[in-house]
């Protein structure tokens, strides 16, 4: 059994420019059924996956989302505790 450490960024930059253009998490590839979930402020759910085959772009239902903190929460479904923290976007 190989345990892939997953690195998490907390801030990308959706702005066009080619460069953290997304929140790029490619560990997490090792963990085809884990579940991803992305909260405002608010609590409002503005992103979910299960598996992580497409890294999140910033948008939520189509429309960039404003700058600022979001709150993410990953399973890897492995038994362990489910990670969280910050997530922020800069534009």
């Amino acid at each position: 059994l190989v345990i892939t450490p997953v690195i998490i960024v907390n801030t990308f930059t959706p702005n066009g420019d080619g460069i953290n253009d997304t929140w790029d998490i490619p560990s997490l590839a090792a963990y085809p059924g884990c579940t991803l979930n992305i909260f405002n402020r608010y609590g409002i759910l503005v992103y979910n996956s299960i598996g992580y085959a497409k890294a999140w772009d910033g948008n939520y239902d189509g429309k960039p989302l404003p700058v600022g903190t979001y709150y993410y929460v990953i399973d890897l479904k492995n038994g362990k505790k489910p990670m969280s923290g910050p997530v922020t976007i800069l534009r």
